[in-house]
């Protein structure tokens, strides 16, 4: 039954693109609604009745193609469907939207869920490149010469860094006969010499880390997210679906090797790295696009945080995290469209005067800024307090105030717009230019992540079956040091950040093609020699 799930929306792809000339977006909503049912459906099995496993043909799960849902994949699944069903009513107005751009949009939604579905490891390799050819054109989809470089960047660096897995898992099929996440994970710890998987285990991270834009191997994601032809759901799509799927293969595969290979340190190091370049880059730009671009890689890095401390609190948390992520981010990139195509720029400080202006869209700006930064109620504030429960360490403590500190300074950047003189261009000034459905739409994930704030421990027991306790006296001493970060980083954008000079040599720091490569293989090189090191 989970084949449906990938069959149907490319199914509908094919028809949208080959057989219907005239416009689509009923036909196209209207699947994507039924498979937003369906998916709620298959949650709701999965959520009463354990994990579904489905084995095409029949053949023994290590030998067939297998598609398994559990309480983690079906979630993401689910989320999944959510999203693309909301971005496709915020892209439904668009000039873009053409038979064209839906087989590419619903081609891509069936290949993420079957990235979550997926346990065959050379399967998920050719998901990869076939997502990332996708992804790539949608990149280039308006031919823009500087979104065609960006494409091809993306496009070359994908590729290669893909052969790193695919080198990995010939390895993995050498040793165990057979590429099954789930039967590996079984058997793993019968082999003989645990020193032989640090080569594949090392070529398959190596790809991960590139795909979740871990530091040195981030500079690719600036590039496909602030593409400026782009239309506005792709940055979305990418920040809020696609990067996902990249931690979910860094969970499942970490988990898969972690009973021979432990690598919590090496992640925790390179998490809080990545968190710190992220949010100091980020405060640099003054593209709203690159802005959240380079916001997407600090999040990923207090993600992969959570992930190492190796305690069931910061684990769940950082998956609530993902979920918070998704809905906060898609909120963030969604308002940038709006904002563009209203002010006709994406400079961030020719833009003001928002809530006057674009009073809805303005509202889920404060709702996605609440939520990123982790404020009370909403939220980024239950699972970063989760996170940080994983350690008692001052610390860490101290690093990960440090990165909520950054996350609150790109924030204030990001909502100076909301205030002072409408700066609209006159000659639209008179034109009624609210663009209701990409409001609204906006507006209701916005909404969203108050509400999964809210009732955070409702919904993460209701996700993910795991119950947390949140002690009000801990939680009311978290919520005193989110203010006084919030008066520290107001007095930093006062004195310094606001000044533009101040970060500017930073936010053009990017590396070129060869030096993107050369990171790779360092990366490779590096984490290798840390696990014989271990070993």
């Amino acid at each position: 039954m989970l084949y449906w799930l990938i069959i149907v929306p490319i199914v509908i792809a094919v028809i949208n693109v080959g057989f219907i000339h005239s416009d689509s977006r009923k036909l196209i909503v209207g699947s994507q609604l039924g498979i937003t049912v369906y998916a709620t459906y298959l949650f709701y099995l999965v959520r009463t009745q354990g994990t579904i496993m489905d084995n095409l043909g029949g053949y023994p799960r290590a030998f067939s193609i297998t598609l398994y849902a559990d309480r983690i994949s079906i979630v993401l699944v689910w989320l999944t469907t959510l999203l693309f069903l909301g971005l496709l009513i915020y892209a439904c107005p668009g000039d873009y939207f053409n038979s064209q751009f839906g087989f590419l949009y619903l081609t891509l939604q069936s290949l993420i869920i079957a990235l979550f579905l997926s346990t065959d490891l050379f399967n998920i390799y050719v998901l990869l490149e076939v997502s990332t050819v996708v992804v790539a054109i949608l990149i280039m989809f308006n031919k823009d010469r500087q979104a065609v470089y960006d494409g091809m960047i993306f496009q070359f660096v994908s590729v290669i860094s893909s052969g790193f897995w695919l080198f990995g898992v010939v390895m993995l099929y050498r040793t165990f006969g057979h590429l099954d996440l789930h039967a590996i994970q079984e058997v793993i710890t019968e082999v003989e010499d645990p020193r032989s998987l640090i080569l594949p285990f090392g070529f398959i991270l190596t790809t991960i880390s590139l795909k979740i834009a871990l530091f040195p191997l981030s500079s690719w994601l600036p590039k496909a997210y602030g593409t400026p032809s782009a239309p506005p759901v792709i940055p979305a799509i990418l920040s809020g679906v696609y990067e996902t799927t990249g931690l979910y293969l860094f969970i499942r595969l970490t988990a898969m090797f972690s009973e021979v290979i432990e690598l919590n340190a090496f992640f925790l190091v390179v998490g809080f790295v990545t968190s710190i370049v992220g949010f100091v880059l980020a405060v640099a730009q003054k593209d709203l696009r690159l802005l959240l671009a380079y916001s997407t890689i600090s999040q990923v890095g207090l993600m992969t945080v959570g992930f190492s401390f190796g305690t069931e609190a910061s684990y769940w948390g950082s998956m609530y995290h993902m979920f918070a992520h998704s809905l906060f981010k898609t909120v963030l990139f969604l308002s940038v469209g709006v904002l563009s195509n209203h002010y006709k720029t994406r400079d961030i400080y020719r833009i003001r005067g928002v809530m006057k202006a674009l009073p809805v869209t303005g509202f889920a700006i404060i709702f996605g800024l609440l939520g990123i930064t982790g404020a009370p109620l909403f939220n980024g504030s239950i699972s970063k307090y989760m996170i940080s429960y994983g350690s008692d360490s001052p610390y860490i403590q101290l690093l990960l105030n440090l990165i909520n500190l950054g996350t609150l300074l790109y924030s204030m950047k990001f909502a100076a717009m909301l205030f002072g003189e409408n700066t609209q261009p006159d000659s639209v000034r008179e034109k009624d230019s609210t663009h209701d459905i990409p409001q609204w739409t906006t507006f209701v994930f916005g909404v969203l992540t108050l509400l999964t704030g809210l009732f955070g421990n409702t919904f993460l027991q209701f996700l993910y079956g795991f119950d947390f306790t949140i002690y009000p006296g801990e939680y009311l001493e978290k919520s005193l040091i989110y203010l006084l970060l919030v008066l520290a980083a107001f007095a930093l954008y006062r004195g310094w950040v606001r000044e533009r000079d101040l970060f500017t040599k930073f936010g053009y720091v990017e590396l070129s093609f060869n030096a993107m490569i050369t990171a790779l293989v360092m990366f490779f090189i590096g984490i290798v020699g840390y696990m014989y090191w271990l070993a």
